[in-house]
């Protein structure tokens, strides 16, 4: 579905971001360091706080150094309530089972790793079990390579089905691996996704899909956009909140780890090579 010149859509980008000079923020006996970035299309300031990252304020251009520090100050009691849950997050032990070494997780659901010889590493779903051909020290790029793929065509088949549903028009989807976000929306309608959703439930992925939808329509995060996505997802809060606990758990997962008790099994006569 592609909206190449068509009138009457509101493309956005991310922010462009610069790097300005770190402040420093007490929280009882700790001295934090705090990112400030200063975005050209900011209009207020904004704070980013997510378990094992540093905190974050996002700037309007031109903002002075005492503004932002003025900032801070005043939001301290929902910067240390935000600080404190974000460390519990990032001390408590996995939640997911992500780590189980012999299987793989699509959409929330536990799937069994089998192992084939093969000259050549790939991975491919066989019912309800993935199997991975070649050699051992390049199976787990067969199988993070699946992902990539699998995560195209299922979220394409989404992000088609969401627009269509409301009325919205896009250029490309791209799949990536990013470290901060799960999905960014581009001045140009371009859509862009990280496979690692799909080791997370199918809901929390639509949320994520029609979330960057509704930049279509709302560059920002003022109040304007969370009113649009309560209007066409209610209850995102919800899915939102599964992102924040289980995040770090979906950056974190290795493929490799998921190979780790699985062996090949002898040649045979229908290996992918």
């Amino acid at each position: 579905m592609s909206a190449a010149g068509r009138a009457g859509v509101r493309k956005v980008s991310p922010p462009q971001l610069r790097d300005r000079r770190p402040h420093r923020f007490v929280i009882g006996d700790q001295t934090l360091i705090v990112r400030v970035r200063e975005s050209r299309r900011a209009k207020t300031l904004r704070i980013i706080v997510g378990p094992r990252r540093p905190l974050e304020v996002i700037v309007p251009r031109g903002l002075g150094a005492g503004d932002v520090d003025a900032f801070l100050e005043d939001k301290r009691s929902w910067v240390e309530t935000k600080i404190a849950e974000a460390r519990a997050i990032s001390e408590r032990p996995p939640q997911l089972g992500l780590g189980r070494a012999g299987t793989v997780w699509l959409a929330g659901r536990e799937l069994p790793i089998e192992r084939r010889n093969g000259r050549r590493a790939i991975a491919m779903l066989e019912g309800d079990r993935l199997v991975v051909f070649g050699p051992d020290e390049n199976a787990a790029a067969a199988v993070e390579r699946w992902y990539r793929r699998e995560a195209r065509r299922r979220i394409a088949d989404v992000v088609r089905r969401a627009a269509e549903r409301l009325g919205y028009e896009y250029q490309a989807i791209g799949i990536r691996d990013p470290r901060t976000r799960w999905g960014s929306c581009s001045r140009r309608g371009n859509l862009s996704f990280s496979w690692r959703l799909l080791l997370g439930p199918d809901d929390v992925l639509e949320y994520v899909v029609v979330h960057e939808l509704c930049h279509l329509r709302e560059p920002s995060h003022r109040r304007p956009f969370w009113r649009l996505l309560e209007s066409v997802r209610p209850g995102w809060q919800e899915q939102a909140r599964w992102l924040r606990e289980h995040g770090q758990e979906l950056h974190a997962y290795d493929p490799a780890v998921s190979l780790a008790s699985a062996s090949p099994s002898p040649p045979l006569a229908a290996s992918a090579d």
